[in-house]
């Protein structure tokens, strides 16, 4: 009863400050618009209220004023950086879609969870950073590393700063990887390991045969849906350093995967996918001896490791 007692007097005296500090602006208000010039000293006695009517006003800004709010003062810089950890974000569950065009123009565009476009950032070299444009939001649905150098060190580094809080079910790099690096691709996998379950080379170029390892898709963790299937110039393919380790870790998480796919990953082995068969069927036979429903839908699994058409597919006929 003491702790209540306390807390409402706290919140009365907060009350009681808030009054003190903004004048009476009601006639100088009409339908959301100021009608006339504000007091000279309202900058200052802004400044003075409680941190918590801040709080809400920095959730409703746009990202870009966010940036200019840290330059008004000392008390705003690090009441923004506070409240980067410590305040509920944005959710974004749809998709956000990363790309840069010829120009170097960096695009962001956000879609709702029926794939509907519903905003467009453009970010100029040298204008907002994106980890600041990401401040008060959280990513979660899918991200799509789309045209261009979407994805490279510089991009996936802002990414990775503490206070930027992404969370996608679904990564897809589907850029050009030539300015991507294997450490900042793998620190990147790293913050997003806690909810991805999707991880996608789609349709991506130029990537260095050192970029993807079974360290980097090790990184990611437990993962229902992977694939590996890059632009290939050609008939060669490219000889990343992904062996049977990393197929036969997908087939012992908790987790039974819906589809793999590779593709210039000579390190597969026939003997590793014989083990990843053997594997897959004898958790189905221990789970049905166990009593435990066995899961219906089994996993299709390609293999493509020296532009042959070697492929083996489980159907969903359990």
């Amino acid at each position: 009863m003491a702790a209540l007692e306390a807390e409402v007097a706290r919140l009365q005296a907060e009350n009681e400050r808030l009054w003190r500090a903004l004048p009476n602006f009601s006639e100088r208000i009409v339908c959301g618009k100021s009608t006339g010039r504000l007091p000279d000293n309202f900058p200052k006695e802004f400044s003075q209220l409680p941190d918590r009517p801040l709080e809400q006003v920095l959730r409703f800004l746009p990202a870009n004023q966010v940036v200019q709010m840290r330059l008004v003062s000392r008390r705003f810089n690090n009441l923004i950086k506070k409240c980067s950890n410590t305040m509920p974000k944005k959710e974004c569950n749809g998709s956000v879609m990363f790309e840069i065009n010829l120009t170097g123009q960096f695009t962001v565009d956000w879609f709702d969870d029926s794939g509907r476009k519903i905003m467009t950032t453009q970010l100029a070299s040298g204008e907002v950073a994106l980890s600041e444009l990401l401040r008060f939001i959280c990513i979660g649905g899918s991200m799509h590393f789309s045209h261009g150098l979407s994805a490279a060190d510089k991009v996936l580094d802002q990414l990775c700063k503490a206070w930027v809080t992404i969370r996608p079910k679904k990564v897809i790099f589907g850029g050009n990887l030539s300015h991507t690096s294997r450490d900042s691709l793998r620190a990147f996998v790293v913050k997003v390991e806690p909810s991805i379950r999707w991880l996608h080379f789609q349709n991506a170029c130029n990537i260095a045969d050192s970029l993807l390892s079974d360290d980097v898709i090790g990184a990611a963790g437990r993962l229902v849906g992977l694939m590996i299937k890059p632009v290939c110039w050609g008939s060669e393919l490219p000889n990343f350093n992904i062996g049977d380790n990393t197929l036969l870790a997908m087939v012992d998480a908790d987790l039974i995967p819906f589809y793999l796919y590779f593709m210039g990953c000579s390190g597969i082995t026939p003997s590793g996918v014989r083990a990843f068969v053997e594997r897959f069927f004898f958790r189905l036979v221990t789970k049905s001896i166990s009593g435990v429903a066995p899961d219906v839908i089994l996993p299709k699994l390609f293999v493509d490791s020296f532009g042959s058409d070697a492929k083996i597919d489980y159907e969903d006929d359990a």
